[in-house]
């Protein structure tokens, strides 16, 4: 159920697969922030619904439309990202051919690609099978209102359970070799406990101010909204942050940011704190509540 004011809006279910995955694709950079390759691309014997690369992570997504239940994602994920690992080439060639581009198979971080089920409608078993916080397989719920009105979900993980702690295939052991859903303890295992309890605070602080979304890269952790709005770099005893907006758009008084526009750095936008005490988290927030206002949701 949803509202606008005082109005209840009916459902207006997408007729079938085909009209979902033709919104989806062409609103994919604002919903995703993926850039669209192809649709309906054939490798083998298979054909992947839609196409889509990840500049942000240097990688591949594959998305799929469910129009009806379907209790096989999670045995049809692992087969689609087996084929990518298995067809790398056919992959690049054909984002090459789109994209007019000379991107190479060592460009791609393998380790990042996903499979990423589309519908209006998951079961409970695809939600229990698909809850595991390592497993590369991601669902976004798709509804449709009158007046095209669309609200979308991202289906979060819940478990702290790895996949690995059950039996699995061998395909799946195979690709979960290769590919690695990162997670918050991954960097936090890496730095000292005061870095820890750093993040916390900040990880806490940003999370208030607004519907914000923590999606984690493999060096870094991002707080987005429509887009990254902040991304949090880990070192032993100091955190780096990274506010993403473009150089002369931010107002620091305090002269506390350092301009990274010219400078190799993973996170996005051109300036970046580096953030070693509650102090300099105070100081932080104000500059992380303008991006805020460029970017949420």
């Amino acid at each position: 159920m949803i509202f606008k004011g005082n109005i209840e809006l009916k459902q207006d279910d997408f007729k079938n697969e085909k009209e979902l995955q033709k919104y989806f694709e062409n609103n994919l950079e604002q919903i995703l922030g993926f850039k669209f390759i192809c649709t309906e691309f054939t490798v083998g014997n298979f054909r992947v619904d839609s196409l889509a690369f990840d500049t942000e992570s240097k990688s591949f997504k594959i998305i799929e439309y469910k129009n009806v239940k379907n209790h096989s994602l999670v045995d049809q994920g692992y087969t689609y990202l087996k084929l990518l690992l298995e067809r790398k080439a056919d992959f690049v060639l054909r984002y090459n051919t789109i994209t007019k581009t000379s991107l190479t198979i060592n460009d791609v971080d393998w380790s990042q690609s996903r499979i990423i089920f589309v519908s209006p409608i998951f079961t409970p078993y695809q939600l229990n099978a698909t809850d595991f916080k390592n497993i590369p397989v991601d669902l976004v719920k798709v509804t449709r209102y009158e007046n095209d009105i669309v609200d979308i979900d991202f289906i979060k993980k819940t478990s702290n359970v790895k996949i690995e702690e059950f039996s699995i295939e061998n395909e799946q052991k195979e690709v979960n070799k290769e590919i690695k859903v990162y997670t918050e303890e991954d960097h936090l295992s890496k730095v000292s406990e005061s870095t820890q309890k750093l993040y916390e605070l900040i990880k806490s602080k940003i999370l208030e101010l607004d519907d914000i979304d923590i999606d984690v890269k493999k060096v870094y952790i991002a707080f987005k909204g429509r887009r990254n709005i902040a991304d949090i770099e880990f070192n032993q005893n100091k955190l780096k942050v990274y506010i993403n907006m473009k150089r002369g758009t931010l107002d620091d008084p305090l002269n506390i940011t350092q301009n990274i526009t010219n400078i190799g750095h993973w996170g996005n936008g051109d300036y970046r704190i580096e953030v070693s005490s509650e102090d300099d988290i105070d100081n932080v927030m104000p500059l992380i509540k303008q991006s805020l206002k460029v970017n949420k949701k």
